[in-house]
């Protein structure tokens, strides 16, 4: 199972973390962790090119043996946190089908 934390304080966004894999199908061609994959990714890639936030404005890593990858922002904007909301929207999406197979939950913080 694929399990995303959606990191957030009371107003803001601050980033996500997401560990292991879907099962659905066999590596390669399990189209669960490519959703997630490719939501994740364009988050990440995101943040430089849309919200103008720098890599020294964040901490994220990636390992895509064991399904993790991780982001966190250290600053944040009305970009970021709509870059953000949609991420959370579209793994809303793929759980309306694929519950078997991810989870979310939230991890609040203080800042």
């Amino acid at each position: 199972m694929i399990r995303i934390i959606i990191v957030r304080d009371k107003s803001e966004y601050l980033g996500y973390d997401i560990s292991g894999h879907a099962g659905f199908d066999e590596s390669g061609y399990d189209i669960i962790c490519s959703a997630v994959s490719i939501l994740a990714y364009t988050a990440l890639n995101s943040m430089a090119v849309v919200a103008d936030i720098t890599e020294n404005d964040m901490s994220y890593a990636i390992d895509e043996n064991i399904g993790d990858m991780s982001l966190l922002l250290k600053r944040t904007n009305m970009k970021s946190d709509i870059i953000l909301k949609t991420f959370e929207t579209g793994i809303k999406l793929l759980l309306e089908d694929y519950s078997q197979y991810i989870s979310l939950d939230y991890k609040e913080v203080w800042r």
